[in-house]
């Protein structure tokens, strides 16, 4: 079928299920700050542990990707990734203070010059707009590109620690870069997410105010939440399961690979001078965020209620997202940054005019996948032939004829920033997951591993050594994408020039600074000890070592 065809039967179908005066449907995305795919996988423990009974009904009406996961977990690269199309090492978006970016200040490396725009980067949202519609959009964004106000700031070094942590990670240096995850459960606050609440009312007053308009929009609405700290209250928490809360397997850490052994650390779960996390203190912090879980679900209820309202459900695409997941005390772990499912796989529910309802897709997807998606539901060619993700259009339309070739049966992703020493690299396929991790010296001992998801949900049991068979196929297909090596000497190598550029800049001595640095949270440690002035001056002259 010829793509101008195939978008005229795909509008004739929209049109028959419609009864709105434009053809042509409105797009609706909504995407939130760190929820755990799981907890919207009907499969999965981790279905039971909250109540989303807006969740539950977008994913009634439309299509549920159950096995869904992020480009990279972390905020800036995974948002740059899933706007623009492309995996993470081609845009070199590698951590939050690198967004799209034209150009870098060559003397100040924390400054974008030019960011660009969405026309440069060719991103989804401009393809909407290259097609005549009403894009707007609302709160977090995050991604660069000039767009909805750019990206996080760059590293504020200063006396602050927790700055140093993007370039400095190959260094090694195993103190907490986040605040005990204790301190951060805050579950008797009045408005926990204020910032969120505001963005929800600019959609919902836009999805009003433009409820007579002729033209078809594209409406994205970001918000933080669940995003850390654990902020909620006991309305939340009422929708809280706690019996299906479970305290999850902690392989002890000095068995643990040595890659989450760093993460474990620096995510303040294990340090010199802690205190041991008692049951109830994991139980909080979970039962908390899965609390926030149910305050997100209810913020897309208002969005989905507006559209009923103004009589636009019909001929409205509604897509619910998250950027990354949440570690949630899983693997000694708070936080995203690594590739384990709490912390990468995210919910992808799909439903509008058209769609099958009620389906639920186990095949591995990814967010990448959005922007080729995206484009189909509107009927729209892309101009960007570098995109890397597949359109779901044979998932959520089933009974059409699919125009495009199948989706590969794996999904690939990585992950280049603060709180892991070195590149974790993921092929997710069928029942198995696939990590490895970047080699560059000194970490040539970080070996692969490879968890049997059908059997081991936890991720606990790495078959790396008992089927060299399956890490064979997982490591070809992953190189066939991407040479890992390449890729995390690129980006190391970045980081470091960087952290040079930073000092030459402030004509400062890096010792003299980092000796009077510390931490900006209570019970934190210092930075500056003799071991961590010793590993720096390794690692600046390439020596650094792994221990």
């Amino acid at each position: 079928m010829a793509a101008n065809d195939f978008i005229l039967v795909f509008l004739l179908a929209v049109s028959a299920n419609t009864a709105q005066t434009s053809s042509t449907p409105n797009v609706v995305f909504v995407i939130c700050d760190s929820m755990d795919g799981r907890v919207v996988d009907p499969n999965s423990p981790v279905y039971q542990a909250v109540r989303t009974p807006h969740l539950d009904q977008l994913a009634t009406n439309g299509v549920n990707f159950v096995n869904n996961y992020c480009p990279s977990p972390q905020c800036v690269p995974s948002r740059s990734s899933m706007f623009a199309g492309r995996y993470v090492h081609k845009l070199k978006t590698w951590n939050n203070a690198q967004g799209l970016c034209v150009k870098w200040n060559d003397t100040n490396p924390t400054q974008c010059l030019d960011q660009g725009n969405n026309s440069y980067w060719n991103t989804f949202d401009y393809q909407f707009q290259k097609a005549g519609y009403d894009v707007n959009l609302f709160g977090k964004v995050d991604v660069g590109a000039g767009i909805g106000g750019g990206f996080h700031g760059g590293s504020n070094l200063g006396t602050s620690y927790a700055g140093l942590t993007a370039w400095t990670r190959a260094a090694n240096i195993t103190h907490p870069q986040k605040e005990d995850p204790r301190d951060l459960v805050h579950d008797n606050t009045t408005n926990p997410f204020e910032g969120d609440a505001r963005t929800i009312e600019k959609c919902v007053k836009w999805l009003h105010d433009n409820k007579n308009g002729t033209k078809p929009f594209f409406l994205y609405c970001g918000i933080n939440i669940p995003h850390p700290a654990y902020s909620t209250n006991a309305t939340w928490l009422a929708m809280v399961n706690n019996s299906a809360v479970k305290v999850p397997t902690w392989v002890p850490f000095s068995k643990m690979h040595p890659a989450d052994q760093y993460e474990a650390a620096s995510k303040a779960l294990h340090y010199d001078s802690m205190e041991p996390f008692s049951i109830d203190d994991i139980l909080k912090v979970r039962r908390s965020f899965y609390a926030m879980c149910a305050e997100t679900d209810a913020y897309l209820g208002l969005v989905m209620d507006a559209l009923e309202e103004v009589g636009k459900a019909d001929n409205t695409f509604v897509l619910f997202t998250s950027d990354h997941g949440e570690g949630n005390m899983e693997h000694m772990q708070t936080w995203k940054n690594s590739m384990y499912d709490a912390n990468n796989k995210v919910p992808l529910i799909i439903s509008g005019p058209g769609i099958v309802k009620g389906k639920l897709v186990a095949n591995a997807t990814s967010n990448i996948d959005i922007y080729p998606s995206l484009l189909d539901f509107a009927g729209l060619s892309s101009t960007n032939s570098d995109l890397d993700g597949h359109s779901l259009f044979p998932f959520l339309f089933p009974d059409q004829k699919n125009p495009h070739p199948p989706r590969p049966d794996f999904v690939f992703g990585e992950y280049h920033s603060n709180m892991a020493n070195t590149g974790h690299f993921m092929i997710k396929k069928g029942n198995y997951k696939y990590v490895a991790f970047g080699q560059t010296p000194p970490y040539e001992g970080y070996k692969p591993q490879l968890f049997d998801l059908a059997k081991d949900w936890e991720e606990v049991s790495d078959l790396s050594y008992t089927e060299p068979e399956t890490v064979l196929e997982m490591d070809t297909i992953m190189r066939s994408i991407v040479d890992i090596q390449a890729v995390d000497k690129e980006c190391k190598e970045q980081d470091k020039g960087r952290f040079k550029s930073w000092f030459a800049m402030h004509r400062s001595d890096w010792v003299e600074v980092l000796s009077k640095s510390s931490y900006n949270g209570p019970s934190l440690h210092p930075f500056g000890t003799k071991e961590d002035l010793d590993k720096m001056a390794m690692w600046i002259n390439g020596t650094t070592s792994s221990t």
